[in-house]
Parts: C-alpha cells; structure tokens; sequence
C-alpha cells in the first residue's frame, strides 16, 4: 500500500514540474528567445519545443 501512494505522489510531483517546464518554455518563446537557445535550457530537443510552442499558440 504504501508503495503505491509514494509511486502517485512521484508522479503528481513530476507531473507538475513538466507543467511548470512547459509555462517556462512558453515564457522564452514569447520573449523572442531562439528555439534551440530554449531547447538548450530546457534540456529539450528542438522539435518538443516547437511542439510546445504550436500548442500555446506561440509559434
């Protein structure tokens, strides 16, 4: 039992780290940062920071 609340509660933490990446990432893109200056800080590729960029609506 108590395996599986530490295993929810790692992944609701990683959950929202991912979605506080994703506001940063958007956050470069409208400041008119490059993409592969972003994917370097973001420790992405390229094609996931467009994918990011295209669903906010920055790109």
């Amino acid at each position: 039992m108590c395996e599986v609340i530490e295993r929810n509660r790692a992944e609701a933490r990683a959950e929202g780290r991912l979605e506080e990446r994703y506001e940063i990432v958007t956050d470069m893109l409208r400041d008119g940062m490059n993409i592969n200056t972003v994917a370097r800080i973001a420790k992405m590729t390229d094609e996931q920071v467009m994918a990011i960029g295209k669903k906010a609506a920055v790109l």
